[in-house]
């Protein structure tokens, strides 16, 4: 009789998000391996019909009602998620299960570590945010904030309680390492890209930049969340910088800087910036295509504390890649590995106006780059290549 396995995530098809989606797959994967597997998640079905490989197994927690839109009531609905599914995960395990569950929601995490010491499970976090240090990054919090520091021992104490964490890049296995007992093993497995789902399209036939009428330009693309942590406040005044007559920054997405880009705009008529609205991820295919080469960017400060996944798809769509962020970061190591791009050290506009304009000049490398970022993908960033390693994982004998 293979040993239970329960995974715990407040995300899960079929919700969009990408930390969604890849959880998603990676149940699908277990459960091909081993028929006792139960995942308990807070999304709903909405009117979609239950996967089919997954049928009776996935346990839906009613999400909660609370309105989300002032500080107080964010605070109740995420204790009420997480308190929802701690009790049904104390319902449960079992003693020596083999238990998965997400950084989402994070106090999910102190409350499992605990119940550990009480029923004798095998424990995996899988890491996509590093918290608390995450909110440190988003300017929620500040390091010498009291309670940030006890936050962070208490989390520092429930990481290290795992048998192992999976990370996804090797900035992220840096800091973990540093935050938890040796006796706790990380295990390296990078996201991956369903790389047969893109394909690449000719910028004269992308209907968004035909639609914006910037076909014809050099498009640099930034697409996703529009968020704190991304550096969007430097993109925006390094744009102005760029001596290119045809440079386009190409916003498409939502986020808590999205006004930002639009009052950017408003006030700078010079045209080089431009916001192409948001798009579902059954259009992604073309928005993906709009652009000469894709943006990634993400603060200093998110040094190991997160890997942009929409990397691997950008490069499905045979894009290089420009990345603003650590020179020791994941993606930073996989551009310079490969040659598939550009990284430069984020903060600095001058620097990147810099490189913008340098790199305008090479537009002949465009496709040869662009050919070799999705050759990378299919080589070593495939769902099967990833999926197979979590299937090793928990096999009986690891």
């Amino acid at each position: 009789m293979d040993k239970q396995i329960i995974i715990i995530s407040e995300y899960f098809y079929p919700n969009e998000r990408t930390d969604a989606f890849l959880l998603t797959e990676i149940s699908k994967r277990l459960a091909t391996t081993n028929k006792n597997v139960k995942i308990v998640c807070t999304s709903q079905l909405n009117g979609n019909t239950e996967l089919s490989s997954l049928e009776d197994k996935v346990i839906r927690l009613k999400e909660s009602r609370l309105n989300s839109n002032n500080l107080i009531m964010r605070i109740l609905k995420f204790l009420n998620l997480t308190t929802k599914l701690s009790l049904k995960a104390f319902s449960l395990i079992k003693k020596h299960d083999r238990v998965l569950i997400t950084t989402n929601p994070a106090f999910l995490l102190p409350i499992i570590s605990l119940f550990r010491k009480f029923i004798n499970f095998e424990y995996t976090i899988l890491v996509y945010d590093v918290f608390p240090e995450n909110l440190v990054s988003a300017n929620i919090i500040s390091k010498k904030n009291f309670f940030y520091k006890i936050i962070k021992k208490i989390f520092d104490w429930s990481y290290s309680q795992s048998d192992r964490l999976i990370v996804i890049g090797r900035d992220m296995q840096d800091v973990m390492s540093q935050k938890i007992s040796t006796k706790t093993r990380i295990f390296l497995i990078q996201n991956w890209c369903n790389y047969e789902n893109i394909s690449y399209e000719a910028k004269n036939k992308n209907k968004i930049l035909l639609k914006l009428g910037i076909e014809t330009k050099k498009v640099f693309l930034f697409a996703g969340n529009l968020g704190r942590v991304q550096g969007i406040t430097t993109l925006l005044e390094a744009s102005n910088l760029v001596k290119n007559k045809d440079f386009i920054l190409l916003f498409i997405g939502e986020g808590a800087c999205k006004n930002e880009i639009i009052s950017f705009i408003d006030s700078n008529k010079n045209g080089k910036v431009v916001y192409g609205g948001s798009y579902p991820l059954s259009e992604q295919n073309d928005f993906l295509n709009a652009c000469d080469v894709s943006i990634i960017s993400l603060n200093k400060s998110m040094y190991g504390l997160g890997v942009p996944s929409k990397s691997y798809t950008n490069m499905a769509a045979q894009k290089p890649l420009l990345y603003i962020g650590d020179e020791q970061s994941e993606i930073a190591q996989v551009i310079n590995e490969f040659n598939i791009g550009w990284s430069v050290e984020p903060g600095d506009k001058n620097k990147l106006a810099s490189k913008i304009d340098e790199i305008c000049m090479k537009s002949d490398l465009y496709k040869e780059i662009g050919k070799r970022s999705r050759d990378v993908v299919v080589n070593y960033f495939s769902k099967d290549l990833i999926l197979n390693k979590y299937s090793k994982l928990f096999e009986e004998n690891i």
